[in-house]
C-alpha cells in the first residue's frame, strides 16, 4: 500500500512536469495538494525532502512552486519541536488560501487602472489576469482585450476562449502581429513565472513586447503575487530546450528547430509589478528581493542542476 502511495505522488509529480499550458499559480496549488496525500502525513524527513526537491526540478522557472518548497523547508527548520506532519499541513492548507486570496486582491488593484473604452493586450496564459480581466467586467468596465496565440503550446488561444465565454470582447492575433498593435492598446498586462533581481521570468516574447511598449509609451504590467518573488541567491535557468516537434515535424537538412519557452525581461521595461500589496515601481522590486530567506539546501541552484 505504501509503496502505491509513494508511486501516486511522483506519477503526480510528473504530471506537474509534463504541463506545459497551465498557469503557474495552477500548479503551485497542485503541487501543495501533493503534499496532503496519505504518504505524506508521516514524520519522515527524507521523504519530504525528495519530493519537495523533485517539484523544483520539475518546473524550475516557476517561483510560485520554489517558494512552496522554500518557505515549507524554512517553516520545518524553524519548528523542529512540532510534529513534520502538523507543519505540512498546516503550511500547505496556508499556501493554498494565500493563492486564492492574492488572486482576488490583485483583481482589485488591476481593475482600477483598466479605463472604460480601452484595448487590454496579453501574452501567453495566466489564471491571474483571466481572474482580473473577468472581475473588470463584472465590475461593469467597458473594455476589449487583443491576446497573443502564444506559440508554440498556443496557452494565449486558452486565454481568449475563456475570456470570451465570460462576455469579453477579444481579438485573437499571431505573436509577431502584437508588435504593429502596442501603440494602439491602453495597457498592457502580462503574468509572469517569477520575478528575479534581473528581470521578470514569462513566456518567450515577452520581452520584446515590454520594450516595444516603453518605446510607445505604453503602460506595462506584470501580475504576480509575492510568492512568484525568488530570493536573490537563486536564479532559475532559462535555456532549457523543449521538444523540437513543437515547432516543426517534418526534419529538413541543415535546419535545427530551437524551442525556448521563457525569456527575461529587465525590471525597467516594467510599468510596474501589481501584487496582493498593491503596485510596486519597477525600480523598487529588487529592495523587496533582497531581504528574502532562503533554505540553505537551495542557495545556488544546486537541486536543479543534480
Amino acid at each position: 500500500m505504501k509503496n502505491n502511495l509513494t508511486k501516486n505522488i511522483f506519477k503526480a509529480i510528473e504530471q506537474i512536469r509534463i504541463d506545459n499550458t497551465s498557469g503557474s499559480l495552477e500548479l503551485a496549488k497542485k503541487s501543495a495538494e501533493i503534499f496532503t496525500l496519505p504518504i505524506l502525513k508521516t514524520d519522515s524527513p527524507t521523504l519530504v525532502k525528495k519530493v519537495a526537491y523533485s517539484l523544483i526540478k520539475a518546473q524550475p522557472t516557476m517561483a510560485s512552486i520554489f517558494n512552496l518548497v522554500n518557505n515549507l523547508m524554512l517553516n520545518i527548520q524553524e519548528n523542529k519541536d512540532q510534529e513534520l506532519k502538523h507543519i505540512i499541513q498546516s503550511y500547505c492548507k496556508k499556501f493554498i488560501q494565500d493563492l486564492k486570496t492574492s488572486d482576488q486582491l490583485i483583481s482589485k488593484y488591476t481593475n482600477e487602472l483598466i479605463k472604460d473604452d480601452s484595448t487590454v493586450i496579453t501574452h501567453s496564459y495566466s489564471s491571474t489576469i483571466l481572474n482580473s480581466l473577468i472581475y473588470a467586467k463584472k465590475s461593469r468596465k467597458k473594455f476589449s482585450v487583443i491576446c497573443t496565440e502564444s506559440r508554440p503550446m498556443m496557452e494565449g488561444v486558452k486565454l481568449a476562449k475563456l475570456l470570451g465565454e465570460n462576455d469579453i470582447k477579444v481579438k485573437l492575433i499571431v505573436d509577431s502581429a502584437v508588435f504593429s498593435l502596442i501603440n494602439d492598446a491602453d495597457i498592457i498586462l502580462l503574468g509572469g513565472d517569477a520575478i528575479t533581481t534581473k528581470g521578470l521570468v514569462n513566456k518567450i516574447g515577452t520581452k520584446g513586447i515590454a520594450i516595444t511598449a516603453k518605446y510607445y509609451n505604453t503602460p506595462t504590467f506584470a501580475l504576480c503575487s509575492s510568492i512568484k518573488f525568488l530570493p536573490k541567491n537563486y536564479c532559475p535557468k532559462l535555456d532549457h530546450k523543449k521538444n523540437p516537434e513543437e515547432v516543426i515535424i517534418d526534419k529538413s537538412p541543415n535546419v535545427t528547430p530551437i524551442n525556448y519557452y521563457f525569456d527575461l525581461t529587465p525590471l525597467k521595461y516594467l510599468t510596474g509589478v501589481i501584487t496582493e500589496k498593491g503596485i510596486i515601481k519597477s525600480q523598487d522590486i529588487k529592495s523587496k528581493i533582497s531581504h528574502l530567506p532562503i533554505y540553505k539546501d537551495l542557495s545556488g541552484n544546486p537541486i536543479v542542476n543534480q
